[in-house]
Parts: structure tokens; C-alpha cells; sequence
């Protein structure tokens, strides 16, 4: 009888033990999801950010090429004008 309670014993301490790791566990797993979740809100705004940024990058290469034509025309014409 001594040898069937610590047989029942140890499998209920076997389960506990169980129980407490799968708590752990699925601690874990919250934990990690809502850091997840944030990082995704991070990463969101940064996405934003950079097409934003993205945009500029255009509108200035696009000012710059708008100038440069406008150097090279205005630097035409004086040149035309001089043999006029």
C-alpha cells in the first residue's frame, strides 16, 4: 500500500510539474505575441516614415534635374547671344 501511494504520489507530482510548465509556456507565448504586436506598430510607422521620405528623395532629384536644365539652358542661350 506504502509503495502504491508514492506510485500515485510521484504521477501526481509528474503532473503538477507538467501543469506548470504548459502555464509557463503559454505565459511565454503571451508575452511574445504582444511583443509582436508592438513591434508590428513599430514597424507600421516606420514603413510610413520611409515612403514619406521616399517622396522627398523624389521631389528633390526631380527640382535638382528641373535646375540643372534650366543652368544648361540659361548658359545656351548666353552662349547663342554672344555670336548674334
Amino acid at each position: 500500500m506504502l509503495k502504491r501511494i508514492k506510485i500515485v504520489t510521484s504521477l501526481l507530482l509528474v503532473l503538477a510539474v507538467f501543469g506548470l510548465l504548459q502555464l509557463t509556456s503559454g505565459g511565454l507565448f503571451f508575452n511574445a505575441l504582444k511583443n509582436d504586436k508592438e513591434n508590428f506598430t513599430v514597424l507600421q510607422t516606420i514603413r510610413q516614415q520611409q515612403s514619406t521620405l521616399n517622396g522627398s528623395w523624389v521631389a528633390l532629384l526631380q527640382t535638382r534635374n528641373t535646375l540643372n536644365r534650366a543652368g544648361i539652358r540659361y548658359m545656351m542661350d548666353q552662349n547663342n547671344q554672344r555670336y548674334w
